[in-house]
């Protein structure tokens, strides 16, 4: 039952097959509970945003190294690859959450300036959130270990994007090939 391959993964390598049937099963039921409890959370933080913050302002940016790779990442509570990014928070610029997204979900260090490539109207439930795309080359000094959000990050060159990415990030990437940014829609 669990839904995650990450979390098939974890209980893999955690619960061993000779564990008592009765504990291996308790601690997959608590595993269980704890990827419901983290998507529950996403969806209350999405609509606490959806009712008191009027506009939703958000980063996300197609991220290469020297080798023109592209940088996705698998997040704790959606399935799929994505491009890394998130909420631009009250006092801070586009930028500077841009960077901060970088470092918290890759360990990626900026060696160029973002370039602003286009404003996406997120076409959601709630259309109220617009996404800022930007392209942005960068370094990684020390390898991304995963975290509570973002269970893996990785480089990935254009023939082996994963068959599993966001569409919406698959549309972005194609944009960025052709050259061509233009959708109205994420």
């Amino acid at each position: 039952m669990i839904k995650s391959n990450g979390l098939r993964l974890l209980c893999s390598l955690v619960i061993p097959d000779s564990m008592h049937t009765s504990l291996r099963n308790w601690i997959i039921t608590k595993v269980n509970f704890a990827y419901l409890l983290s998507r529950m959370v996403s969806h209350i933080l999405l609509l606490r945003y959806s009712l008191f913050s009027g506009k939703i302002l958000s980063v996300r940016a197609i991220c290469t190294d020297n080798g023109r790779q592209i940088y996705l990442v698998r997040h704790s509570y959606t399935p799929g690859w994505h491009l890394p990014g998130g909420a631009v928070d009250n006092g801070m610029s586009a930028e500077e959450a841009l960077q901060q997204e970088l470092e918290e979900e890759g360990n990626l260090l900026a060696v160029t300036r973002p370039v602003l490539r286009h404003v996406y109207l997120q076409a959601g439930a709630s259309q109220r959130e617009h996404i800022m795309l930007y392209t942005v080359s960068v370094r990684q000094d020390r390898v991304f270990e995963g975290n509570l959000e973002i269970v893996e990050g990785r480089f990935f060159s254009l023939d082996e994007i994963p068959s599993d990415v966001d569409p919406s990030a698959a549309r972005r990437i194609c944009e960025w090939v052709v050259g061509e940014f233009k959708d109205r829609e994420w």
